[in-house]
């Protein structure tokens, strides 16, 4: 578990760290200590990481050169992927307008739109709290509480697909879409992922609905300069 201040945004696009649980590859065996989750993620309307206009700040003067508003530059895997974030509990705020970041988490690369692989410490519970990813003017993040339990015995479980709506009527759901899951990891070659035994635990919301915070991210709105509503 990773603990790091408010700075988690800057610090994470910047290259500055790796993901504490990353995704499994063809030919790695599947460790007795771990589980791997498995499941999807795609947002309507789909993510736009590139071409979004860059309205709000004037360039600067760096190192002799001038460099546009807002450029950003594209680092590990943020280009295709969002960062999912992970916490023990919901004890500390996850909170992308006043960017209250809880300080113990751990974290993963998830594609904007397809499937991931992920091996995880044998934990009872996963606690999902929320996503971040970067645009051509900067990062953008929203807060998605969800909760699955784990049995001892679990190898592989399968959480859902995480869908995203962005638009009017802003939430989420979980949708078991397992037979999709399994294809994908025969084509990409994870075949000891694909002959152990998965069970399906879906993603569930700790309220009465998946709540999907508002997204929030760089940009210029009225007094308050650097971050606005953008979806």
């Amino acid at each position: 578990m990773r603990r790091l201040t408010v700075g988690l945004l800057g610090l994470s696009l910047a290259g500055c760290f790796q993901p504490t649980w990353k995704p499994i590859r063809p030919g790695e065996a599947l460790r007795p200590d771990t589980v791997i989750l498995v499941g999807s993620f795609t947002s309507d309307p789909p993510i736009q990481q590139h071409g979004i206009p860059r309205a709000c700040a004037a360039g600067t003067w760096v190192n002799g050169h001038y460099e546009p508003a807002g450029k950003v530059v594209f680092v590990q895997e943020t280009d295709g992927n969002v960062m999912a974030f992970f916490t023990p509990d919901l004890a500390e705020r996850f909170n992308g307008k006043e960017r209250a970041i809880p300080s113990r988490y751990d974290w993963t690369y998830m594609p904007v739109s397809g499937h991931f692989f992920v091996e995880i410490p044998r934990t009872p519970r996963v606690q999902l709290r929320g996503f971040t990813y970067l645009t051509n003017v900067g990062s953008r993040m929203f807060e998605l509480p969800a909760t699955v339990d784990l049995a001892p015995n679990d190898r592989v479980v399968y959480v859902g697909e995480i869908r995203i709506h962005r638009g009017g009527g802003r939430r989420a759901e979980f949708v078991n879409a397992v037979d999709g899951a399994r294809r994908a990891a025969k084509a990409r070659g994870l075949d000891d992922l694909a002959k152990a035994p998965w069970t399906v635990r879906l993603l569930r919301s700790p309220g009465p609905g998946a709540s999907l915070g508002e997204e929030w991210g760089d940009g210029c709105v009225g007094d308050r300069p650097g971050w606005s509503r953008w979806f």
